[in-house]
């Protein structure tokens, strides 16, 4: 069975943009708010990681 890592790549964009929404509507202390940026960060560059390659490489690789 393949892993589906498309399926993660676009989860990976859900919840960062999810994170991005909760960080709009709840001020949250400097140190908490850093943490959520950085999971954003992460999340997107998982999901830019995954998709960009899906796309050059095709869906066998």
């Amino acid at each position: 069975m393949r892993f589906p890592f498309t399926f993660m790549g676009f989860m990976a964009l859900g919840l960062g943009l999810w994170v991005l929404v909760y960080l709009a509507g709840h001020e949250l202390e400097p140190g908490s708010r850093g943490i959520a940026i950085l999971a954003v960060v992460l999340l997107w560059g998982f999901a830019a990681y995954v998709l960009i390659r899906r796309v050059r490489r095709g869906p066998q690789h």
